[in-house]
């Protein structure tokens, strides 16, 4: 494993490592495994691969190189931004990383033209202001891929670190992936791993850091979702490729946004593949394996299903029984989606996923200092059977997701709610199917979808 010291973040006492999370081996057949080969045969040429968006890719150092080898084939006609400027060559590690990510031969979103890359230590001491004290840099990336960890014995520095990375999230409405360690007997990583707005990525074997974060928040499990490779630097980068194919399809609607496409991301998850899959209704995921494993088919069609606005009425018009929502809460009214299970059409298994941003404040009002606060919303996620009573519910007090994963549905009206402590915005995404998830390829069969009054329009 190949280490580099925090180089520019010594002097304020953060010590230890950055660790690259692995050395490349091709995976054959994760297009498969992932849905994005049936989705492919599906759309065609019509089909989103991330063509428009800009993206940025952080690499902790090999030596001082942190770029990929911009000279091949792979990357051809592509536009590389050094941004941290020192033009010190290509990694094999930031390479492959780049090949899961956007290229032409490994990746679903070849059509990624713009890619900025930084060194880790640039990106955290200057870009995010750990090292100044001011403010983040403006970025406006559409999705970012971090495959680099860090243990930091100074739990304050490491909070401040997050907190910008938080900060940046929201504020650019950025999707960023980030790697958990490999080893199943290592702890989730300060960095970026305790990051609450980021999505932590772990390998489908299950051989990676897992557990509960222990500060900035203690108690939230990762990682969120997870997929094939053979380590977790090659992992993050498939999720942000898989971002990145729902960001473009989401142009013109509310999907583009952050919280929407994680959610997403995980409703569309897959669990079959796990035995021993398990939530709770305090704990939103699975220990091991989060939301389950990426399934871009799954994703890409809830999307496509439309956005369907929550009622404050409990018994409003129905929503389709595959949809998302981007929506508000206001720390009052309870929301609800109302759907309706038939005899003709069981419902075999219902995902749904809520999740939301961390608030992180600045109460300084000059660029050169960066005063940080945080405040994070409670929000819950029920399910509530024909009678009105709760069937199952997601009520955890330290999460910005909540989960509801649910096999068999008799006939019946139900209702999805969710409620808040305080004022939020939240992206809600829900996916029913009428066949068991099969290992690997997996065949998504939606049901009839019911679309009434309340979808939402496109935004102009």
């Amino acid at each position: 494993m190949l280490t580099k010291k925090i180089a520019g973040l010594l002097a304020v006492g953060l010590g230890g490592l950055f660790s690259m999370v692995g050395a490349q081996v091709v995976v054959a057949d994760w297009q498969d495994d992932i849905g994005w080969t049936k989705l492919k045969a599906e759309m065609g040429d019509l089909l989103e691969d991330g063509t428009g968006l800009s993206v940025v890719q952080v690499e902790a150092p090999s030596g001082d190189a942190y770029l990929p080898d911009t000279s091949l084939d792979d990357f051809l006609g592509k536009t590389f931004i050094d941004g941290t400027g020192t033009n010190a060559g290509s990694s094999s590690h930031s390479t492959g990383v780049a090949r899961n990510f956007f290229s032409r031969s490994r990746s679903i979103a070849p059509g990624i033209m713009q890619i900025t890359g930084y060194d880790a230590n640039d990106y955290l001491d200057r870009v995010l202001g750990h090292g100044s004290g001011a403010d983040p840099l403006p970025q406006g990336f559409d999705v970012g891929n971090h495959s680099y960890v860090g243990n930091l014995s100074d739990k304050v520095a490491a909070q401040d670190i997050l907190q910008r990375f938080d900060f940046i999230i929201d504020r650019d409405n950025t999707v960023m992936t980030v790697g958990v360690n490999n080893g199943s007997t290592k702890k989730t990583p300060h960095l970026l791993a305790h990051s609450y707005n980021a999505i932590a990525v772990g390998r489908l074997s299950g051989d990676h850091s897992r557990g509960a974060t222990t500060f900035y928040g203690v108690g939230r499990y990762k990682p969120d979702i997870v997929a094939g490779d053979s380590a977790t630097s090659f992992t993050a980068p498939r999720v942000a490729g898989a971002a990145a194919i729902l960001k473009q399809a989401a142009v013109g609607t509310n999907g583009t946004h952050a919280v929407a496409i994680r959610s997403l991301l995980f409703a569309g998850a897959t669990k079959d593949e796990f035995s021993d899959w398990n939530r709770t209704s305090s704990q939103p995921i699975d220990e091991v394996f989060g939301f389950g494993e990426l399934n871009i088919y799954n994703s890409y069609h809830i999307l496509e299903a439309g956005e369907f606005n929550g009622e404050i009425n409990p018994f409003g018009n129905s929503v389709g029984r595959v949809g998302w929502d981007l929506g508000s809460a206001n720390g009052v009214d309870d929301l609800f989606y109302e759907f309706e299970v038939n005899e003709a059409n069981p419902v075999v298994d219902l995902s749904v996923a809520l999740t939301w941003n961390i608030k992180v404040i600045d109460s300084d009002d000059s660029t050169d200092i960066f005063n940080a606060s945080t405040g994070l919303a409670n929000l819950d996620l029920a399910l509530l059977d024909p009678s009105g009573n709760v069937l199952d519910e997601s009520v955890s007090t330290v999460s910005n997701s909540e989960h509801i994963f649910l096999n068999e549905l008799g006939p019946g009206l139900y209702r999805l709610r969710v409620s808040s402590d305080n004022a939020a915005e939240f992206g809600l995404a829900w996916r029913m199917t009428s066949v068991p998830e099969p290992t690997g390829g997996f065949c998504f069969v939606c049901m009839s979808v019911v679309i009434l009054c309340h979808r939402k329009k496109r935004n102009d």
